[in-house]
């Protein structure tokens, strides 16, 4: 498919490299072109982005996809009682349903949020989801068009019998799924998630780390989230989870820590040596009042921080314009310094910063790279009168902004309509589906 997008009032190539009054041409998957008065290919699909800017596409680099039938649930709860109330008694019913045969349940939770991200000009995800989950999480995917990972969540220890899956077959099960989903050249692809350190016996943790350096995967954990985490490592293994995960022979590259709320400069300069990329999930951590991430600190040794929104049910949006929002604010207030975190290195966090964590080749606009790309239309009141762009969309622009989502060169959504199924009738059915869910966990 070749598009071409005429007239932009900019075209935001990254953070920092802002070009007015530009075309750009998509030839294929890829971004082919960028200037003024491009030659228009006869057989070019023509988008007109006048009074609009095309910025690369928002990736959200962590979220656990299934708790969109959790939003609204357990406010007021810290993370271990919110979930032992709320989460794992619905994790409980999902995951009898999963082993039924229900695989329209993950597809349905899957396009709800998928809807919700494109809508938002979120083009690329990662996802921490359930065991026995990703043929429907996955066909999802396909369907709406978003471009996701599957990072398959691990653990076998400290989780409710009911949530629990066979240490043996867990392995089994997401060898399986590497093997179904994972295509580089497509967009699916495949990571492992141990869920976090408390949740993982060494030998897990081991075998996942080998399996990702020896299928070249990405690995992704959450690490010290909540500080009784932290204790609790400490009085239980004698390490704090950096530490630990340093012991085994965790940290690499390839690793991308969740949330690092609770690290202290010892082991911030563990995490760089490692060159471990760290995501920053604010509101979540906000929500379930676990701290302020140091994320100033984390940059200012070159550890490469990305954006996540982390599930809805400790967030209840998958909305990355918000996530922006709330990373400066929250770094300036943690700080008590206004230039803490500026609007450039969050909106660089929320795209450049995301794609390399996803090991996705987007991120920025540059011939050559992949066209995930989002036009967001600059006329609402509350975007003017416009001084600095970047600064701008990260304060002011809101999800209604984004007009037309386009992942691997094809669009997805035009105009604010979803071109590729029928919105009102996936909204419906999973709204019944999620409902029946939390109606049988009581």
């Amino acid at each position: 498919m070749t598009i071409y997008i005429r007239n932009a009032d900019f075209v935001v190539r990254d953070a920092r490299h802002v070009q007015a009054r530009a075309d750009l041409l998509i030839e294929g998957n890829r971004v082919a072109a960028i200037g003024p008065s491009l030659a228009i290919p006869p057989a070019a699909e023509l988008i007109d982005a006048s009074g609009c800017a095309v910025i690369p596409g928002l990736v959200n680099a962590h979220t656990h996809l299934y708790q969109n039938f959790l939003k609204g649930v357990g406010d007021g709860l810290p993370l271990v009682p919110w979930c032992n109330a709320a989460l794992f008694p619905t994790v409980g019913v999902i995951l009898r349903e999963l082993r039924a045969g229900n695989a329209r349940l993950s597809y349905l939770w899957s396009a709800l949020a998928s809807i919700e991200m494109i809508r938002g000009g979120v083009t690329c995800c990662q996802d921490s989801d359930l065991s026995g989950s990703w043929q429907g999480i996955v066909a999802g995917w396909r369907d709406i068009g978003i471009r996701g990972v599957g990072a398959i969540t691990l653990a076998d220890m400290w989780l409710p019998a009911n949530v629990q899956t066979a240490p043996a077959r867990l392995r089994e099960e997401a060898l399986a799924y590497i093997d179904a989903h994972h295509n580089p050249q497509s967009r699916v692809t495949m990571a492992l998630a141990p869920s976090a350190a408390f949740l993982c016996s060494d030998g897990l943790l081991q075998w996942a780390s080998e399996t990702t350096a020896a299928r070249d995967l990405g690995l992704h954990i959450h690490v010290s989230e909540r500080s009784d985490e932290v204790t609790e490592s400490m009085q239980t293994i004698g390490f704090r989870p950096p530490e630990r995960l340093e012991r085994l022979r965790i940290l690499s590259s390839r690793l991308s820590a969740a949330h690092c709320v609770h690290v202290n400069q010892d082991e911030i300069e563990r995490l760089a040596r490692w060159d471990v990329s760290v995501v920053h999930c604010p509101k979540s951590n906000m929500k379930l009042a676990d701290g302020i991430a140091p994320v100033p600190a984390l940059r200012r040794a070159g550890i490469r921080v990305a954006l996540g929104t982390d599930g809805a049910a400790s967030n209840d949006l998958l909305d990355m314009w918000e996530e922006m929002r709330c990373a400066a604010l929250l770094a300036r207030v943690g700080a008590e310094d206004a230039a803490a975190l500026a609007a450039a290195d969050v909106f660089e966090m929320a795209t450049a910063v995301g794609a390399r964590v996803c090991r996705v080749d987007a991120g920025v606009i540059e011939p050559g790279r992949l066209a995930d790309l989002v036009i967001v239309d600059l006329s609402g009141a509350h975007l003017r009168p416009l001084h600095d762009l970047v600064t701008t969309l990260v304060f002011c622009a809101r999800a209604a902004d984004v007009r037309d989502t386009i992942v691997d060169g094809r669009i997805v959504m035009r105009d604010r309509r979803i071109l590729t199924v029928n919105e009102a009738e996936l909204i419906e059915e999973a709204n019944a589906a999620g409902k029946a869910v939390f109606a049988h966990n009581g």
